[in-house]
């Protein structure tokens, strides 16, 4: 559960702000923007066509919530993902990391803008973007958790989330030998 009280006012500002832009659109290579956000970016049609959202990634625990079915119903065409899985210390992301990142990747390498979301845009969308980064920027979890704290200022995944991200990057990098992994020639600011 997240406290309101003594929150900073930047803090405060990110909550309220649906999405934030991660990783921008890269015209020489050809990559689509990185979004994070919550819930309620994906209520407002409007800003998803602003931002040119084609992909999103749903990291949700409620089903009953609207998914990519109800926005073609609205003439939107969104490719989706979704990972159901609870903000809780107990959730293992691990099982859920490298599929949800390659596909992440995926569009992005074609060229679409993509919004990772959860209800608040705290937790668990916010452990999925620091992943992709750890994956495909070869960044370490601090590193990647910094960017997207500068990014999106409200980010605080669990404890449970974090220490899965931070075993998850070991894992990773000694299995790094690994071939047909992209790898960007920068890191992200």
């Amino acid at each position: 559960m997240i406290r309101f009280d003594n929150l900073p006012p930047e803090v405060m500002q990110a909550m309220c702000t649906p999405m934030h832009l991660i990783l921008p659109a890269s015209p020489q290579h050809r990559t689509g923007a990185l979004y994070l956000g919550s819930f309620s970016a994906i209520l407002d049609p409007s800003l998803l066509a602003t931002h040119h959202i084609q992909a999103l990634v749903q990291v949700l625990d409620a089903p009953w919530l609207p998914s990519v079915e109800a926005h073609a119903a609205q003439g939107n065409k969104l490719e989706c993902y979704r990972l159901d899985i609870l903000d809780s210390t107990s959730a293992d992301l691990r099982p859920h990391l490298e599929t949800t990142v390659r596909w992440i990747d995926d569009r992005l390498r074609r060229g679409l803008n993509v919004l990772v979301h959860c209800q608040q845009g705290v937790s668990r969308s916010a452990a999925v973007v620091i992943a992709y980064l750890i994956y495909t920027h070869n960044m370490t979890y601090d590193s990647a958790f910094d960017l997207v704290k500068r990014k999106r200022a409200c980010i605080k995944p669990n404890s449970g989330f974090v220490r899965c991200l931070q075993d998850w990057e070991k894992e990773w990098r000694l299995a790094s030998q690994r071939p047909n992994i992209r790898r960007a020639s920068t890191t992200p600011t």
